[in-house]
């Protein structure tokens, strides 16, 4: 039997020995727990250092979501887009809390890649790779993946331009006339939208209450999709503002007769007339008094006499018609009581 250990007693040495076999199984499982008593040990280290290490880790990092506008970047030649402007798009990100901070700060852009697009609906998917963001940010969704681009053929026509107003000018007063200058532009723009049209209006022009002509400075009236390529974005507006002329026929104006000391019976004794002028003052001609119809029997003896009568008007106005022209009067010898 093999020796395991020797003692001494009382002053004597003790010899132990133990049977072989059962003393090399002791051992065995002797060393057996002490390693994984040791393995343990070690397992438990390792989960103390990470909980120590993740908490200070996981508070570092912070999630946000960026806007980021979209440019169209190049568009192939000939082409243009159209529909509503493309916007931008939301970006979800992660990272420490210290480069997250800053993403506010910085002017991105995200640059849509049209190198395959057609005329006609292109969806076009948005790229991480062509997000550049600080190192130790990741994107974790992008909202939304993909982008609808309308495409058309882009084209230039040369349109008159027609100035438009807002309101009425002050009471008897008309625009009389627009000039633009220059009186055509050149634009350019997709054909759906450039191609039916045959003139391009201004921004409206305020002409309430006016009674005046005018000069202003004033932009076209274009929608989004179209661009002026010459030769200006202002046009100068003219606007002549004049009374309105209008004509009335006035009937019945009793014909009179002057200078004559005696009496005299006229034939027909009333006169129609028509006048042009002004609006405001033909309005009052008769409320006023200012037509005046008579004939002048100055120095004329009894008799009978066949005269045109004489009209008076106000300035601004025009007789543009008269019946009847020809008068007849009977001069009599007996003195007018008048």
């Amino acid at each position: 039997m093999p020796l395991i250990m020797c003692k001494t007693v009382n002053g004597k040495t003790v010899w132990l020995f133990e049977n072989s076999v059962d003393s090399g199984m002791n051992t065995h499982s002797h060393l057996s727990m002490l390693h994984l008593r040791n393995l343990k040990r070690s397992v438990l280290c390792f989960l103390l250092g990470v909980c120590l290490i993740l908490p200070g880790s996981c508070s570092s990092l912070q999630e946000t979501v960026i806007f980021i506008p979209v440019d169209c970047g190049q568009i192939p030649a000939g082409l243009t887009i159209t529909g509503p402007s493309l916007k931008g798009i939301e970006v979800y990100v992660c990272g420490p809390k210290s480069s997250v901070r800053i993403l506010s700060d910085l002017k991105m852009q995200y640059i849509l890649d049209l190198s395959g697009a057609h005329i006609g609906i292109n969806s076009i998917p948005i790229k991480k790779d062509r997000i550049i963001l600080p190192e130790g940010i990741s994107i974790v969704k992008i909202n939304p993946t993909f982008l609808t681009v309308t495409i058309e053929n882009k084209i230039k026509k040369e349109l008159a331009v027609k100035i438009l107003f807002s309101g009425k000018p002050a009471t008897g007063f008309t625009v009389s006339g627009a000039v633009a200058k220059p009186s055509s532009v050149i634009l350019q723009g997709p054909e759906s939208i450039l191609g039916p049209m045959d003139k391009v209006l201004t921004k409206s022009i305020e002409i309430k209450g006016l009674s005046e002509s005018f000069k202003k400075e004033v932009a076209l009236d274009l929608v989004e999709d179209l661009e002026i390529i010459s030769p200006s974005e202002i046009i100068f507006a003219e606007i002549s503002i004049e009374e309105k002329i209008v004509a009335q026929k006035f009937s019945d104006i009793q014909v009179e007769g002057k200078n004559s000391p005696f009496s005299y019976l006229i034939t027909p004794p009333a006169i129609n007339i028509e006048v042009k002028g002004p609006l405001n003052i033909i309005e009052k001609l008769f409320t006023e008094k200012w037509i005046s119809v008579y004939v002048d029997l100055k120095g004329l003896p009894p008799g009978t006499y066949v005269k045109r009568a004489t009209i008076t008007l106000p300035v601004k106005t025009a007789l543009i018609g008269v019946t009847p022209e020809m008068f007849t009067i009977k001069i009599s010898s007996n003195l007018n009581k008048k």
